[in-house]
């Protein structure tokens, strides 16, 4: 009996690998049809001027990116159990980081009317060494779950500080995200984490999502060697908070003059 449990366990994790190295692999399959379609159903938006033709237009549009948005994540899953997700460090710009993330979150910002402020301090070596894309991931989900989870005229801020690291040519760089949405239970937090994982409730039952936007952001997080916490409390709102500890170029500044500092408000 326990060879026969061994042997089952054994073909569980054969498949479970193969089925997470077959969707890996596919990503470029799956993902240029959905493009595709989401290109042509731009042209359609830009050429056309029949209203009715543009409602059913737009209406394909949201729906594509919806699916896209969960298709990414199922193989970014993926690809983390398999073992394919890789680092490419270099030599990066925060402020650029932090650009990117808040020209990317603007429209959506706008659009559930939220307050939304970036305060940046004690930041004094702006150029470090770190996978650009993989940050941006982790802090793109973070505040989309922000903004997701806030309702109109709330509040978010994102916070940015350079701190001592342990180790010379080193800096702790903290990316605090703290909103005022509608929080989370002590119980959902112990598995928030856990992919397919999402708080069982009337207000986040409609609103879409995998459940593997945190899974996904703490595995690359782990990746990197950072730490990531979360503080949360029911219709307070939720703080989540990333650390990285990554190498300096050396290239210093006064924190009141670097790129960054303007980013403040």
């Amino acid at each position: 009996l326990v060879q026969e449990a061994a042997a089952r366990i054994t073909d569980m994790e054969d498949a479970s690998k193969a089925k997470s190295s077959f969707l890996a692999n596919m990503s470029h399959e799956i993902r240029t049809p959905i493009n595709t379609i989401i290109g042509l159903n731009t042209m359609t938006l830009r050429r056309s001027t029949d209203e009715t033709v543009r409602g059913y237009a737009r209406d394909i549009q949201r729906a594509s990116n919806v699916l896209l948005s969960l298709i990414n994540d199922i193989l970014d899953m993926s690809r983390i159990e398999s073992g394919k997700m890789t680092l490419n460090e270099q030599e990066e710009d925060l402020s650029e980081i932090v650009h990117t993330i808040r020209n990317i979150t603007q429209a959506s910002i706008a659009a559930k009317n939220i307050d939304f402020f970036v305060d940046v301090f004690d930041l004094q070596d702006e150029y470090v060494v770190c996978d650009k894309l993989r940050i941006n991931q982790v802090l793109l989900n973070i505040l989309s779950n922000a903004i997701k989870y806030t309702p109109a005229r709330g509040t978010v801020t994102f916070k940015v500080s350079e701190h001592k690291a342990g180790s010379d040519g080193y800096a702790t760089y903290r990316f605090s995200v703290r909103d005022t949405g509608i929080g989370m239970s002590e119980e959902f937090l112990k598995t928030i984490f856990d992919p397919f994982t999402r708080e069982k409730s009337s207000t986040v039952s409609g609103i879409q999502g995998t459940g593997l936007g945190m899974a996904i952001s703490k595995n690359i997080v782990d990746m990197m060697g950072g730490r990531i916490n979360i503080t949360s409390q029911v219709n307070v709102g939720t703080e989540v908070v990333v650390e990285f500890d990554l190498k300096v170029t050396g290239q210093r500044q006064d924190p009141e003059t670097t790129a960054l500092s303007k980013l403040k408000g």
